[in-house]
C-alpha cells in the first residue's frame, strides 16, 4: 500500500458550511481513512513568502483548504476514493499527491 494525500481545495467558505455537509464529509473521511489522523482543515488566510515578500494568501478556488492522508493500491484506487468526496459537489477539487517518505 502506498500513502497519498489529498489536498482538498476550493469548495464552501467556513462561513457556507452546513453541519449537514461537514457531517457528511467527516464520515466519509472515517470511510477511507479508518484509524488514521484524519488530516486537517486549514484556516482560510494564511501568509504566503516569496523572494517580493510577505502577503496574506485569502481563500480561493486554488487554494489548499486542508488534507487527508489515505492508503491506496495505486493512483486508480485513490482516484475512486477522491470521487466521492463532497468537496466536489461544491465546485472544489482533490488534488492527490503520492506521500514519498523520508529518505525515499
Amino acid at each position: 500500500m502506498t500513502s497519498y494525500a489529498l489536498l482538498f481545495k476550493g469548495g464552501l467558505r467556513t462561513s457556507e458550511l452546513t453541519r449537514e455537509y461537514t457531517n457528511r464529509f467527516v464520515e466519509w473521511a472515517g470511510r477511507v481513512a479508518p484509524g488514521r489522523a484524519q488530516g486537517n482543515r486549514f484556516r482560510q488566510e494564511g501568509r504566503v513568502v516569496s523572494p517580493k515578500g510577505v502577503g496574506i494568501m485569502h481563500f480561493g478556488s486554488d487554494t489548499v483548504g486542508g488534507y487527508l492522508v489515505v492508503e491506496a493500491d495505486g493512483y486508480e484506487k485513490v482516484i475512486e476514493i477522491a470521487k466521492n468526496c463532497p468537496i466536489l459537489e461544491n465546485n472544489g477539487t482533490v488534488e492527490i499527491r503520492e506521500i514519498v517518505p523520508a529518505g525515499g
